[in-house]
């Protein structure tokens, strides 16, 4: 470039002929591009086909919107909400309960980093997760939470001894989830990092971001604020009951759907053909000696 700051004539020739020459087709299979490429690639208005394995998240609506069908693994997946009340459940438990159940029936650990409240050891056991395979960190400051994360994500139990990570970070900063991003490419478990609503509108590496709270006592509305694939403006309504209540809930359901009378059908009353009436027998005379008494005596035949 000259001092003017103007390209040369050449270069400006070679770059409008890579430009006429450029595939314009959106299919990119007609690009020719190698297996591996294309393989990588997305568009912007599809979900994107993920090389790694995922897990169900076990609500089937929630499967059908994000990329793989399921929580992505060699991530992170950033649950956003809203402080929890006093005595109020935590929306995030309710969230991922159903999935984490299906991972830690493998035999794998289950991580928790800093939660805000003592895990309830029999609420989990009900819940299906076997609490001899749960790992409580107690972590305070930031700093401990986020040394403990890294560290499990880029351990030895990364490359496929962990069944999935959960870490509370409402204080992490832009940077340190990026960190923890780039380790997690290495985690073949799903990492899930809690953070307040507040920090929606902030930037993140996570490729995953959802918005969860609970509507009332059995239902979750659940935003995809980020995900590999188009815009997601809806929420998305999951029934979410607390462990132990499922079963009563699917008993509920089964006799609101029956109608509270079933009135029980009547046969007609038959009406029977009338029956001829047999003529009474006639009344011996005393002197006639074949009536009942007679014949009961030997002596009067």
């Amino acid at each position: 470039m000259d001092s003017l700051g103007l390209w040369p004539l050449a270069l400006l020739e070679a770059d409008a002929s890579s430009a006429r020459h450029a595939p314009t087709s959106p299919d990119p299979a007609r690009w020719n591009l190698p297996r591996a490429v294309e393989a990588a690639l997305w568009r912007a208005d599809h979900l994107s086909r993920p090389t790694q394995h995922t897990c169900s998240t076990g609500f089937g609506a929630l499967d059908q919107e994000l990329p793989g069908g399921g929580w992505p693994t060699h991530s992170l997946t950033e649950v956003l909400q809203q402080p929890a009340q006093p005595g109020h459940p935590l929306a995030e438990w309710r969230l991922l309960l159903p999935g984490l159940r299906r991972m830690v029936k493998r035999g794998l650990p289950l991580v928790l980093i800093g939660p805000p409240l003592p895990p309830h050891a029999p609420g989990l056991q009900q819940a299906g997760i076997d609490v001899s395979e749960l790992v409580w960190v107690q972590a305070q400051s930031v700093n401990e939470r986020l040394w403990a994360t890294e560290q499990m994500i880029k351990g030895p139990g990364a490359a496929g001894g962990l069944g999935s990570v959960l870490a509370w970070l409402p204080q992490a900063q832009a940077a340190q989830i990026r960190r923890l991003q780039t380790w997690a490419l290495h985690c073949q478990a799903p990492v899930f990092v809690m953070r307040p609503a507040r920090v929606r509108e902030d930037a993140s590496a996570a490729p995953l971001r959802v918005m969860v709270r609970l509507d009332d006592a059995s239902t979750l509305k659940v935003s995809l604020l980020k995900r590999r694939g188009p815009v997601h403006e809806s929420e998305i309504a999951l029934q979410a009951w607390p462990p132990g209540l499922d079963t009563w809930a699917r008993q509920r359901a089964a006799a609101a759907s029956r109608p509270a009378f079933m009135p029980v059908p009547h046969p007609p009353p038959s009406v029977q053909a009338p029956v001829p009436a047999i003529p009474a027998p006639s009344i011996p005379s005393p002197q006639e000696t074949r009536h009942a008494l007679a014949v009961t005596d030997p002596l009067s035949h």
